[in-house]
């Protein structure tokens, strides 16, 4: 019987040279053939053949990447860490906006100074400006003693604003004037006190779009808006989902010391066909779920939450129906692309050596464009002959 789990320290690169790994099981008669043709791609692989990627370290943290806009970010993101300039960083809850800012502080000078994160909308709006600026004893009901806030315990250090497009009219002309003078005063305090740190802004929503509603100030919007960061959702970073997988069942290994030395091809599949509506965060909290219940070093799908498994059968399922009309050039090649896969498959049947050489392209490309449609579950259609031949 052929194994079905990948060995962890290979998967990555299994996902990138071949995707024939995930088929289980080959024909036998196509063995040979297979073998032959990997040793050929491994004889002849290039770096340019490969995907590109990019990663960035900074401290204890890495950032990479195989998603071509993801590429240029980190690039300017490297370039732009060492200079004393607010950004702005936009995307879904879970992108890992956190993560890049504090990147940013590890790659600047300020790298020795603190890092402080504060949540905005995790706090009441009415103990925000508190939050920010501190306040004195006195300054109103509660406030029994002087407290600093995150501007200046943040000292020459950096400071990351998250969920900024909660701020209410009144914080949002405080931060601008934090933003244009350096200067801010604590709550029930007319001195003045400056600011050091550098500023780092991140939204859930496109600002632009509060600012066309007179939700968000234009000003300030336009002040944040020379350096922004638009991080895509991790359902728009296909290429990424295993490596960043292996990066977290690494991560929750050493954390909890648990050895995780093999991943079953189906949870290969189910990471891929996944939605992601979490992003990052949701697939670290799944990684981690599975490993800590994982049982004699494998992962397998059993250990991720019900409802994972369940979307990616869908998504098997529903590998052959058109969900919706095409609308783009790129919807009606794609849906081209596939009608003839499925045609030439059923002609050969369902032979990959025979349905690869009719198309003009190599095995490997074959499975890669079959994994592109969802088709590697398909199996070949019953026949009298088939069943005769099977018993």
């Amino acid at each position: 019987m052929i194994d079905q789990f990948l060995p962890l320290e290979l998967t990555e690169s299994a996902i990138f040279l071949t995707d024939t790994f995930l088929e289980y099981p080959p024909a036998p008669e196509e063995f040979q053939t297979l073998a032959k043709e990997l040793l050929e791609t491994e004889a002849t692989i290039k770096p340019s053949t490969l995907p590109k990627s990019r990663k960035i370290c900074g401290g204890n943290t890495h950032v990479t990447t195989y998603t071509p806009p993801m590429i240029p970010i980190i690039d300017q993101l490297s370039k732009i860490a060492k200079h004393n300039v607010t950004l702005l960083l936009v995307g879904e809850t879970g992108t890992g906006k956190t993560t890049l800012a504090s990147m940013i502080h590890e790659l600047s000078p300020r790298s020795s100074e603190p890092f402080q994160n504060i949540a905005c909308g995790a706090l009441p709006s009415d103990l925000i400006e508190s939050e920010l600026f501190g306040h004195i004893r006195g300054a109103f009901t509660g406030a029994e003693r002087s407290k600093i806030g995150r501007f200046e315990a943040a000292g020459k250090g950096t400071l990351l604003l998250d969920e900024i497009d909660i701020l209410s009219a009144k914080d949002q002309a405080k931060l601008l004037k934090v933003i244009e003078t350096g200067q801010f005063e604590p709550v029930g305090s007319t001195e003045s006190r400056l600011s050091e740190a550098r500023l780092v802004v991140a939204s859930n929503v496109e600002l632009e779009e509060l600012t066309q509603k007179n939700i968000f100030r234009s000003d300030l919007y336009y002040r944040l808006n020379v350096l922004q960061f638009r991080l895509p959702a991790l359902r728009e970073r296909p290429n990424d989902i295993i490596p960043l997988s292996i990066q977290f069942i690494k991560e929750c290994c050493k954390q909890h010391s648990i050895k995780i030395s093999k991943i079953h091809r189906k949870v290969i599949q189910m990471l891929q066909q996944y939605h992601w509506p979490g992003n990052l965060r949701e697939l670290k909290n799944q990684i981690q779920r599975a490993v800590l219940f994982s049982d004699q070093g494998e992962l397998t799908t059993d250990e991720f939450s019900p409802n994972i498994l369940q979307e990616s059968l869908s998504s098997v399922r529903n590998g052959f129906q058109i969900t919706q009309e095409p609308t783009t050039l790129a919807d009606q090649v794609a849906m081209s692309e596939k009608h003839l896969l499925q045609k030439s498959l059923s002609e050969n049947g369902y032979r990959k050596t025979a349905t690869a050489k009719a198309l003009g392209i190599s095995r490997v490309g074959l499975y890669k464009k079959m994994r592109k449609y969802g088709m590697l579950e398909t199996k070949k259609p019953a026949t009298p002959q088939n069943l005769l031949t099977e018993s």
